[in-house]
């Protein structure tokens, strides 16, 4: 594979005055980017798979457990490149005004259409991501299918309008990335079809991944643990790489017992038991592995 050499650069200049200000606002703090652990897929950086699809205009989708960063990587990539950043939340009702966009009325009585930030995106360049795709209604995804074609376009009939993703400035045209993520488990989602599938040329499997977690946790005990639970097979709820940060922190402040009993108050009742089990079998040593950290 002959990734990108050149890395995506986005020239707000080229954004309409009457926009500029909006699309600023989305583009993320660079120590978003600062704070990542990347991964690595054969040898290539996560980074360098999304400058890969932006250069060849291709999108990309995750699909792995809730709170293994899916949400992160966009953002910081788009924090690192300097790139508008939007995220379509699929897994609650959908405000489409917000995403997509709507027609006002002015004090003279006329009517005009401002654009959403997903289609704010689309127009002038940046990262879109729509999380959680597999629990968004068909009517929704199938308003997705255009800009995630080749021809990369939307209608927009309120407006009268197609555009063309990263097209909507002046001068050439701005880096553009579609990406897409959801957790295959959650419960009450819908299979994608194919069609959908189809248009993501860079599927990605996303995991809780060790070598990422050990930059990023303390404890090699309480990474032990985690894995040991992930492994079996009545523990349903995701112990996320967010909450072993959480509980090291919780320990911290509020002490052993209190962070385990937090801790296992995120799983259902059923599963609570080898949860706790678990911890008591293994408190002593993660505490001893914290205090030796200071």
């Amino acid at each position: 594979m002959n990734v990108a050499t050149t890395t995506p650069s986005f020239d707000l200049a080229t954004v309409p005055e009457a926009d500029r200000g909006r699309v600023a606002a989305l583009i993320p703090s660079p120590r978003i980017a600062e704070a990542y652990v990347h991964r690595s897929f054969n040898g290539r950086t996560d980074f360098d798979l999304l400058d890969y699809a932006v250069a060849e205009m291709e999108n990309v989708i995750l699909a792995g457990p809730t709170g293994s960063a899916k949400t992160t990587f966009f953002r910081a990539y788009a924090a690192a490149r300097g790139l508008p950043f939007c995220v379509v939340e699929c897994s609650g009702a959908i405000d489409l005004g917000m995403v997509l966009g709507k027609t006002t009325i002015d004090p003279d009585g006329g009517v005009r259409w401002i654009d959403g930030e997903m289609t704010l995106v689309a127009r002038y360049g940046g990262v879109v991501l729509i999380d959680e795709i597999n629990m968004a209604h068909p009517r929704i995804t199938a308003g997705f299918h255009q800009l995630l074609a080749v021809t990369r376009r939307m209608s927009i009939p309120e407006a009268g309008e197609t555009i063309i993703a990263g097209r909507g400035g002046t001068g050439a045209a701005q880096p553009t990335l579609f990406g897409a993520a959801y957790n295959p488990r959650y419960q009450g989602t819908v299979r994608l079809s194919e069609a959908l599938q189809n248009r993501y040329a860079i599927p990605l499997k996303w995991g809780y991944e060790r070598d990422v977690e050990a930059q990023l946790v303390t404890s090699e005990r309480l990474l032990d643990m985690a894995d040991n639970i992930r492994a079996l097979d009545e523990i349903r709820t995701p112990l996320s790489t967010n909450a072993l940060m959480e509980f090291e922190r919780h320990v911290d402040g509020l002490g052993m017992d209190t962070a385990r009993m937090l801790l296992v108050n995120r799983f259902a009742p059923e599963e609570q038991a080898p949860v706790a089990r678990a911890l008591e079998a293994n408190a002593d040593a993660i505490q001893a592995e914290l205090d030796a950290a200071e």
